[in-house]
């Protein structure tokens, strides 16, 4: 158990999402947050390097495999890669919760064209996606171009409580529906005001703001 960290590959992938077909990122495991040592941070940090000198792909793709069954009554199961959207200029992510990060669907493999296919999930089965449903998941525009959906925005932050030494609590609501309680160094002095977390990213409090706090994911 414990928390991995995934990197961003230099290599794209063709995924196909409503019959048009868009390159995506693929991420492939690395160590646990745990394990992390002087060596290893160092090719993390040349790994994100190379990785940051190309343009950011919208949706990333996942190298390792989950089988997952079809929608279908022929009871067959299929190798499917998760598929989560991105932030313009990430280079890694972890799996505690893809550091809110959306998921998109799963990738299956169509074995007469080799190409990657999105599908949706629902109840625990993959459904392929048409166009209408595409558009109205908010994964593709009207003209069928991949649309980028990265860290939601805090639109609420209900209240910030003191959680332990150098912590709090935050009980926020983002752009998308989902209530999230983020956890960020604080001091208990002088916790900042909720009204200072709305319109920002997760990803954006790590960078310090007004009463000195950083999000956890």
């Amino acid at each position: 158990m414990g928390v991995n960290i995934f990197l961003l590959e230099r290599r794209p992938v063709e995924l196909s999402v409503a019959g048009v077909v868009h390159p995506v990122g693929s991420l492939r495991r690395f160590w646990k947050v745990t394990e992390l040592d002087a060596g290893r941070a160092e090719e993390m940090d040349a790994s994100e390097a190379a990785a940051s000198a190309l343009p950011s792909p919208k949706a990333v793709m996942l190298a390792d495999v989950n089988e997952m069954p079809l929608g279908s009554r022929s009871g067959n199961t299929v190798r499917a890669h998760l598929v989560i959207g991105w932030d313009e200029g990430r280079t890694s992510v972890t799996d505690m919760g893809w550091d809110y990060l959306p998921i998109l669907g799963y990738a299956v493999r169509n074995p007469a064209s080799k190409l990657f296919a999105l599908h949706e999930e629902c109840d625990g089965a993959l459904y392929p996606l048409d166009y209408g449903r595409a558009v109205d998941l908010g994964l593709i525009g009207p003209s069928g171009h991949l649309l980028r959906r990265g860290q939601p925005v805090i639109s609420a932050c209900h209240s910030i409580r003191p959680y332990i030494a150098g912590y709090a609590e935050a009980d926020c609501t983002f752009d998308d529906g989902r209530q999230e309680t983020l956890l960020i160094a604080a001091s208990y002095a002088e916790l900042p005001d909720p009204s200072l977390l709305i319109g920002k990213r997760p990803k954006d409090l790590e960078h310090g703001t007004k009463g000195s706090f950083t999000s956890m994911p």
